[in-house]
């Protein structure tokens, strides 16, 4: 498609393309930076207390990942709505994918709480008691902290729905932000440890949620208004 001129029909323009793809990748590497923040701060309590977030955090990014790849599914339904000028549609598939995401969350949330230590044993077998106990404390608190995940995720995507990511990738830099400040605040100054960085992330990730559900409550309502179909 290189050298294709503007009146070609292409349904997106490379510029139209670099404006939504480069703030995404922008956005996943900085989701990615949330856990290697609380690794790499967590560590000054700790070698047990390094290993047990990276085990953690591997298992985060799966169960994260999962909420995404529903939020996208859901997301596509919106971007159909949005096609077809269908302002009412489009806000109903908007609220059903949002209070879908916080209820399927809620109830993954309560699995891992009830079941952490037999899933972390499962999934990584034998492990130093230490290791372990600084492992189910981060994934305990990080579990309390997944309908706000589910709720940015449906967010993102429902931005990405109406062909903007720079919005989320703001929220998610501002996010990185939270965490590494209170990484700093609560390991540094109170010494809290992995109890720490997961209460921090746990905050970074409900401010994060919270501003996202604002800025997608003023791009709904301003939707074009439905159109009738002829």
């Amino acid at each position: 498609m290189r050298g294709l001129p503007e009146e070609t029909g292409l349904l997106f323009s490379r510029k139209d393309l670099t404006r939504l793809m480069l703030p995404l990748i922008i956005e996943q590497f900085l989701a990615v930076m949330v856990g290697m923040a609380d690794s790499a701060m967590v560590s000054s309590a700790g070698q047990a207390a390094m290993s047990g977030v990276s085990l953690v955090d591997m298992l985060n990014v799966l169960l994260i990942n999962l909420m995404a790849a529903l939020a996208t599914g859901g997301a596509v339904v919106t971007a159909q709505m949005l096609g077809a000028r269908d302002r009412d549609g489009a806000r109903e598939s908007v609220r059903q994918l949002l209070v879908v995401s916080v209820a399927l969350s809620g109830l993954l949330m309560i699995a891992v709480l009830c079941c952490q230590e037999p899933l972390l044993r499962l999934v990584f077998g034998r492990v130093e008691d230490d290791v372990m106990q600084s492992a189910l404390t981060y994934f305990a608190i990080s579990a309390i902290s997944y309908p706000f995940i589910a709720l940015y995720n449906a967010c993102a995507a429902l931005f990405r729905s109406m062909g903007d990511s720079r919005t989320t990738m703001i929220v998610s830099a501002g996010m990185n932000v939270v965490n590494i400040a209170g990484n700093a605040v609560l390991v540094y100054g109170f010494h809290m440890g992995v109890a720490g960085v997961a209460w921090a992330t746990f905050l970074a990730q409900g401010v994060s949620s919270v501003l996202a559900l604002a800025a997608l409550a003023r791009a709904v309502r301003a939707i074009p208004t439905s159109e009738k179909p002829k």
